[in-house]
């Protein structure tokens, strides 16, 4: 017999049904068809509310991004100076890191052995997301006269993608990678 449910409510499912695949099989590795197994569903059902696999991965690199800024938003704090500001970088990205673990699903599909690809594409999307706050912290800190820089907009896209790359760098261990972050931003805005 076939069950009914709210559009929203099965679409949910097939994206954590379709994450438990990714997660298990790896993108490449899994169809729509494994999908629709998994959840004991129709194709059909799945190609309703996702178009192809695709869409559901970047359905899920979108939820999971949004968790992250989430996090970040919320932790912000807009009365601090740059100097603060850099020397919470640690602070930050370890939040950051507690915001990503609160989805187990999408913890698991990112973090999940070979996953390093389907990572990065996250990382690139948050920084995306995060990258008009950085730019609006920076604007802020050179109207404050804190930073004197001809383009804090450009300056805020150099210095968030740097900070990405030394993430990605795991020939290094965190501590070292939190400095050389701390250590980029005060070169990059002149700052001793």
């Amino acid at each position: 017999m076939r069950t009914v449910k709210e559009p929203d409510i099965r679409k949910q499912e097939i994206l954590e049904g379709a994450l438990r695949v990714f997660a298990k099989n790896g993108y490449d590795k899994t169809t729509i068809s494994s999908i629709a197994k998994e959840l004991n569903i129709s194709q059909g059902l799945c190609y309703r509310y996702f178009p192809s696999k695709e869409d559901i991965y970047n359905t899920a690199i979108e939820k999971y991004s949004d968790i992250i800024l989430e996090e970040y938003l919320n932790s912000r704090q807009e009365k601090q100076n740059i100097k603060q500001w850099i020397d919470n970088i640690s602070e930050n990205i370890s939040k950051l890191t507690v915001a990503e673990a609160k989805d187990k699903s999408l913890y698991a599909l990112f973090h999940s052995e070979n996953s390093q690809t389907l990572h990065n594409e996250l990382l690139l999307n948050i920084a995306s997301k995060i990258l008009p706050y950085v730019q609006q912290t920076l604007r802020q800190a050179k109207e404050k006269g804190e930073i004197s820089v001809e383009s804090p907009e450009n300056l805020a896209v150099i210095g968030l993608y740097g900070e990405l790359g030394i993430l990605l760098t795991k020939s290094i261990d965190k501590e070292e990678r939190i400095e050389a972050i701390k250590n980029g931003w005060y070169n990059l805005l002149k700052l001793n």
